[in-house]
Formats: structure tokens, sequence, C-alpha cells
């Protein structure tokens, strides 16, 4: 008995020191998120993200599903054929589905203003499906109004930084918790 309770404490040693996600009491946080205040926010984005994440699931299964419709074709489980099935499949599911979230990459989903107005983070969702926090100074922010027209102002806004990076916001589907900070800001 005493040995299988000295055994698991070198296994579980060697299991800390092997493992990436156990990690120690090192908490390293750059800015607190008290001093960030939330002035918007986009109810819809987890059904972007979800949207966005099908393609990733529809190739994880496609990777498994090829192989193994190779596999068992070989065995004779399955017809002749059902290999090319597979990748027809598989292969053009994930081209529409990329092609379909294509327009829904760089949505923003939360925008928030540090209570000092020097900065702020930017809450977006990415082509994968990730969300993605950027943290800018607000004169990297170019104005809302100094963007000229497009055709989809109607649908959303195509905020810019000043290094190119253009987001998607959704003023009109989205909830604006504090409108006269964001014309502060932003505008």
């Amino acid at each position: 008995m005493l040995r299988i309770l000295i055994g698991s404490r070198n296994c579980n040693t060697i299991y800390q020191r092997c493992c990436s996600t156990i990690k120690k009491n090192i908490e390293v946080q750059p800015e607190s998120s008290s001093i960030y205040e939330t002035v918007f926010s986009f109810p819809f984005i987890k059904y972007v993200a979800l949207f966005n994440r099908l393609k990733v699931y529809h190739l994880t299964g496609t990777s498994i599903a090829i192989p193994g419709c190779g596999l068992m074709e070989i065995m004779d489980v399955l017809p002749p054929g059902a290999l090319y099935t597979a990748a027809y499949i598989g292969i053009t599911g994930t081209a529409v589905l990329s092609l379909a979230s294509l327009p829904f990459k760089n949505i923003i989903g939360y925008l928030y203003i540090r209570v000092d107005n020097q900065k702020l983070k930017i809450s977006s969702v990415d082509f994968w499906g990730k969300r993605k926090d950027r943290i800018v100074k607000i004169d990297d922010w170019c104005p809302l109004l100094d963007i000229r027209p497009k055709t989809m102002d109607a649908l959303y806004l195509t905020p810019q930084l000043s290094d190119g990076t253009q987001y998607k916001l959704f003023l009109k589907f989205g909830n604006v918790l504090n409108a006269k900070r964001i014309g502060e800001v932003l505008e």
C-alpha cells in the first residue's frame, strides 16, 4: 500500500513537470479589468462565433472521415467510391463554410473604454471564431465621422485603426451602454 502511495506521488510530480496546464501561483495581470467600462455590446456575437467555428468542426470531422473511409474501403466494408464521396463532401463543405463565414470576420462584440479615456479595448471575433481582445490607444482609432460613407453603413459601420485593421460594428443591432462616452471618444 505504501508503495502505491509513493508511486502516485512520483507520477503526480512527473505529471506536473510535463503538463503545461498546471500552473503555479504566478498571476500576471498587466491591466485590471475594472479600469475599463463597457460602452457597447453586440448580443449576437456568440452566434457569429459559433458559425465561424463550424468550419473548424467540419474540417476536423473531414480529416477523420477521409482516412477512415479509405481504410474501410480497402477492407471491403464500404463500397468502392466511398473515399471519393467522403473527400468530395468534406472538402466542398469546408470550402462553402469558409466562403460563407468570410464576411463575419472582425465583428466587434464588445467595446471597452478606459476610465481615463486614453485606451480602447476591442473584443472581436476572428475568422476561426475565436475572441480576440486588442488594446489600442484612442489616437489609433480613426473617428467614425472621418470615414467616407459606404453603402453598407445602414447595416454596419466599418471603423478602422491607424495600422489599417478594419472591423465591423453593428450599432443598429447592438446595445450602446454609454452613448455619451462613445460620442466623446470614438466619434
